[in-house]
């Protein structure tokens, strides 16, 4: 059986709308959530919603102080009292069968780590909206850029994929958690590479990671996780990005470099991934914009 864990923080108005998915996850047995510090009614909303599921404990642990959601990952993990752990977010949806179809990839594979695939609701779509649109990708990309070390979301394609990592709603072993914790460094800011830090210490020292596309989470859209988007938080995000990104190669780039094969040196793929920092924050956001504008025109003009 699977025990899940989900670092939480003032996020009752999330979980509120897609705690449910996880309760009603087979093979899943208890479900931990560790509050960070947090002060609304997180722990209410959980334990009404775990009435309806008699047949999952709820485990809540409330931290005195905010210690970060590495560090909450690690308590949760240690709260486990199964071998398998599963790590969810507490503002996306979990499509029925993730767990179960998670823990037979990681049996199966053989693997260190397994995932599903992550798709990014907008506002006003529903779950099955956000699934039929997504498909099976919606970039035609690798689904890693192995340079500057960055998973590609929305790329296309339809088999297992080994990767070495994946989205942060990753199936692993509870004892691989205790050989490789999670590290508490990313406590500060946006705690950038957070997630992806373990899932790479597993992958430079010779485990497989995967995510599949047999299942899928559905992140909340932006407006309903009250998730800023002022300049100034953008420029705080490249800051952390990069921030952290540099403490993330100077711990695994020539390792992981040398079993993926890439040759570009660790300096220049800092500079290129500081480069995409910017873009992504700055520029891209606005072109998303302007593309989304000129479709509603062209379709306005085709329905006239």
């Amino acid at each position: 059986m699977i025990s899940m864990v989900l670092p939480t923080k003032n996020r009752a108005h999330t979980l509120r709308l897609v705690a449910t998915s996880y309760f009603s996850q087979e093979c899943v047995s208890e479900i931990i959530f560790v509050n960070d510090a947090g002060v609304d009614d997180t722990r209410n909303i959980l334990e009404n919603i775990s009435k309806d599921f008699p047949d999952v404990t709820l485990k809540i642990h409330d931290n005195p102080k905010c210690v970060g959601a590495s560090e909450a990952r690690n308590i949760g993990a240690s709260l486990a009292s199964n071998d398998y752990i599963l790590f969810c977010d507490d503002d996306e949806y979990m499509e029925q069968g993730y767990a179960k179809t998670c823990l037979n990839k990681l049996k199966k594979l053989d693997a260190g780590a397994v995932s599903g695939r992550r798709v990014y609701m907008r506002d006003n779509e529903s779950c099955d909206e956000a699934l039929e649109r997504f498909g099976h990708g919606m970039r035609r990309s690798k689904p890693m850029n192995y340079i500057i070390c960055e998973l590609v979301n929305g790329a296309i394609y339809t088999s297992d994929q080994s990767l070495p990592f994946t989205n942060a709603i990753i199936l692993t072993r509870k004892d691989l958690l205790e050989k490789f914790p999670f590290d508490s460094f990313y406590a500060r800011g946006n705690g950038y590479r957070e997630e992806t830090d373990y899932q790479m210490n597993l992958f430079v020292n010779g485990y497989d990671i995967y995510v599949t596309n047999d299942c899928h989470t559905m992140h909340l859209p932006l407006s309903q996780v009250k998730t800023g988007g002022q300049r100034v938080k953008r420029f705080k995000r490249i800051y952390w990005s990069i921030y952290y990104t540099r403490y993330f190669f100077n711990k695994y780039y020539d390792r992981y470099a040398k079993r993926v094969g890439v040759k570009v040196p660790k300096q220049i793929a800092l500079f290129l991934f500081s480069c995409f920092a910017i873009y992504k924050e700055l520029l891209r956001p606005t072109l998303y914009n302007i593309a989304m504008s000129a479709l509603k025109f062209k379709r306005s003009i085709t329905k006239g």
